[in-house]
């Protein structure tokens, strides 16, 4: 999100533009991609005991970039390192805390 491309995509993605049918079929493509190549990264950290069982991929996944995210669209923050170094110890203490099992 941090190239000329990435912040057009997150603009149209979060734009009414969505409201067309097909700009929305591809967002929810974008998103269901994201979360379908999450699942076996998340299945691999529950089956090495990094992750409790339960854990849902796609909430996870929500977690861990809910941070990126916030800062690209609403603060205007710089995303830096510390940004991704927090969510990496904010999404997995949210998946062992019971927050993100599967519904």
């Amino acid at each position: 999100m941090s190239i000329p491309a990435g912040r057009a995509l997150l603009t149209t993605v979060l734009s009414d533009a969505v409201r067309i049918p097909r700009l929305a079929a591809l967002k929810h493509a974008l998103f269901d991609d994201r979360f379908r190549r999450a699942e076996p990264v998340v299945t691999r950290a529950v089956e090495r005991g990094e992750l409790p069982a339960g854990t849902d991929p796609a909430e996870f996944l929500k977690a861990l970039v809910a941070p990126v995210y916030f800062r690209l669209v609403f603060t205007g923050e710089p995303v830096d390192a510390s940004t991704a170094e927090r969510a990496v110890d904010v999404a997995p203490a949210a998946a062992r805390a019971g927050v993100l099992d599967a519904p």
